[in-house]
């Protein structure tokens, strides 16, 4: 693996533990999806990025994403449909910026197709926040994680951990966010906080494998081996129950 490559490479290997605990959180896909698209892998990235719409149609930087890795794909046909039938929606929301990008793509698109370019773009109406069309819905203190998780899913990890700990005063029991307060830690090198949460996380939810896989690897780069080994033998046999069930 190259070297410039690592960080995102292991961006992704978090992602997936992050988008498998929580199969609907479209942020998770969305950043996958990002991620994926960084390292060159455009076919790989149009799975977490149709799953980001599926979940939440109206998610127009994810919608633009999936036209980008389209496009790169060689899929101009496909590109084109994708961003041409969630451009109208970009617009409303007042996504200016978004809404931009799309035309670029779609222009691309057009050009590769032999077409005309897009006919010149209309005035938006009315914003509305982004942000409370995203969050609609949600519970305040998901909703904090959701900026949080924004921040860690992009390399910030610094500024998601007060977020995380905002939403854990909000609510204790919110295991996504003791996830995410782990991992973050873990991504700054304080072992010791990591570990802190990443056992709340398992007494929240000590049926789920990733939680004390977690935990196992935070062990292990202590050098707590026998703690690392008990956490990945229960892991184990978390992971062979659910198959058997």
């Amino acid at each position: 693996m190259a070297t410039g490559t690592r960080p995102l490479e292991e961006r992704v290997t978090r992602l997936r533990e992050l988008l498998a605990r929580d199969p609907d959180d479209a942020t998770s896909a969305f950043a996958l999806g990002r991620a994926l698209l960084e390292l060159g892998r455009h076919e790989e990235a149009q799975a977490p990025l149709r799953r980001a719409v599926e979940i939440q149609p109206g998610y127009s930087a994810a919608w633009r994403d999936l036209g980008r890795a389209l496009l790169a794909s060689g899929e101009a046909a496909e590109a084109a449909r994708v961003l041409e039938s969630a451009l109208p929606e970009a617009d409303r929301s007042g996504d200016l910026q978004t809404a931009r990008e799309m035309r670029v793509f779609l222009r691309r698109a057009r050009t590769a197709l032999g077409l005309a370019p897009e006919p010149r773009e209309t005035a938006a109406p009315a914003r509305r926040a982004l942000a409370e069309s995203a969050e609609r819905g949600m519970s305040p203190a998901h909703a904090i994680y959701r900026r949080g998780f924004d921040h860690f899913a992009n390399g910030r990890s610094a500024e998601a951990i007060p977020l995380f700990r905002e939403a854990i005063a909000m609510d204790p029991d919110l295991a996504i966010a003791w996830n995410g307060l782990s991992l973050a830690f873990r991504e700054l090198g304080d072992l010791d906080a990591a570990i802190e949460a990443g056992r709340r996380l398992t007494l929240l939810e000590p049926d789920d494998p990733l939680s004390h896989t977690n935990l196992s690897i935070l062990y292990q780069r202590k050098g707590l081996i026998p703690e690392a080994e008990e956490e990945k033998a229960t892991a184990m046999q978390l992971q062979m129950r659910s198959q058997r069930g």
